[in-house]
């Protein structure tokens, strides 16, 4: 019976102290899903569909000098936590939502926001904001450059784009 509650008390412990060894997702879903990822679309396919790009263009449009496969991810005023963590699951920038949103949820927010996206207790992402992003970026360094390093701000998008060449 002692043993039984000494393993509950350390089993409490570990959860009440922010570690909760049960829900911490599989250390692959924070890998780096890479443009060979499987996801329900590429960005890609955004580009055509949205910016009405042609095939050929939206293909190319990542190696050119400057861009470094990358893409211009912009957060809006009206971008919802769950519908960012769902577009960049959609279009193959992360392999998991909930890794993503526990890499998220424990990075540390060195540049607190007032005006954007709460993430847990302290984190922000700031809206009317500009990130580089890539799919060879782990859900780590995804969540580092959302939460501290935005390439810059916009003052307003008419058009309302979610990613940009």
């Amino acid at each position: 019976m002692i043993k039984k509650i000494s393993l509950l008390i350390v089993l409490l412990l570990l959860v009440s102290g922010g570690y909760n060894f049960f829900t911490k997702p599989n250390e692959e879903n924070f890998k780096a899903p890479g443009k060979d990822w499987e996801s329900a679309k590429k960005v890609e396919d955004y580009f055509i569909e949205r910016l009405n790009m042609s095939v050929a263009e939206a293909e190319q449009i990542r190696s050119k000098p400057g861009v470094d496969g990358t893409a211009d991810l912009r957060i809006s005023t009206e971008v919802t936590l769950d519908a960012l963590i769902g577009n960049l699951f959609y279009y193959g920038f992360v392999r998991d939502e909930k890794a993503f949103r526990y890499a998220l949820e424990h990075t540390k927010d060195t540049t607190p926001s007032d005006k954007a996206i709460k993430v847990g207790k302290d984190g922000t992402i700031d809206t009317n904001a500009e990130y580089r992003i890539s799919e060879n970026m782990t859900a780590w360094e995804m969540a580092d450059l959302l939460l501290n390093k935005p390439a810059g701000h916009f003052p307003f998008d008419e058009y309302n784009y979610f990613f940009m060449p």
